[in-house]
């Protein structure tokens, strides 16, 4: 995620990296010049509160999104 984000959180920490900033930002042209998309955390909790959660997963975003919100985003400013 560093490589396709704009700054690291100041504030939100990561003590396994040896407190770098989270990856905050994520940006457009890094994501389509480099080919990473960002990795998506979910996570579904019980309709009970204090059941907790009954499934998570992860998942990477998928390109076209990105090629069509620079596409967006370049139509956009030409107006």
């Amino acid at each position: 995620m560093y490589e396709i984000t704009m700054e690291e959180h100041p504030v939100f920490r990561i003590p396994f990296l040896d407190f770098r900033g989270t990856p905050v930002g994520i940006d457009i042209l890094k994501v389509i010049e480099t080919g990473i998309t960002p990795v998506c955390n979910t996570a579904i909790s019980h309709r009970e509160g204090g059941r907790g959660m009954i499934g998570a997963g992860l998942l990477r975003m998928p390109m076209a999104s990105f090629e069509q919100a620079l596409i967006s985003l370049n139509e956009e400013i030409s107006k």
